[in-house]
């Protein structure tokens, strides 16, 4: 008989892995696009429920205010949104990067599944005990 899955299950798994993966974390972090979408479907799996469809497109980029950011692209004449996710290429580690990257998730899930503004209020910062029990941190 198969056992059933327990949700604190897979906030333990999620940490030990960050954990085991941020040992070093003083390392320079180079960001891969491969790296986004493993770990886009661990957050999403750990944080979100599931409940988060994808960036509709991902550039890894230099920005001059923000290590990474979620941009809305509208279409006014089909009506729809388009969602971008922009990242620095380089981070000081990759507790940096994965605090980064779940931040933005934020973003997209306030915008997309919450229809929210997307701005960094109480429903953002909603998600500080969630990030502290998998190993990161919430900030701005």
């Amino acid at each position: 008989m198969k056992k059933k899955k327990n949700k604190n299950d897979l906030v333990i798994k999620t940490k030990q892995r960050i954990l085991r993966e941020t040992k070093s974390s003083q390392k320079e972090y180079i960001t891969t696009y491969k790296d986004i979408k493993r770990y886009f479907r661990v957050f999403n799996k750990t944080l979100f429920k599931g409940r988060l469809n994808a960036f509709n497109d991902i550039q890894i980029k230099n920005m001059k205010t923000a290590y990474g950011q979620c941009v809305e692209n509208l279409s006014y004449r089909k009506g729809t949104s388009f969602f971008v996710l922009e990242m620095m290429p380089k981070f000081s580690s990759k507790r940096e990067f994965l605090n980064t990257l779940a931040h933005e998730m934020i973003h997209l899930w306030q915008q997309t599944v919450k229809k929210d503004t997307g701005n960094h209020n109480s429903l953002f910062f909603s998600f500080k005990p969630k990030f502290k029990k998998i190993g990161l941190e919430l900030t701005l």
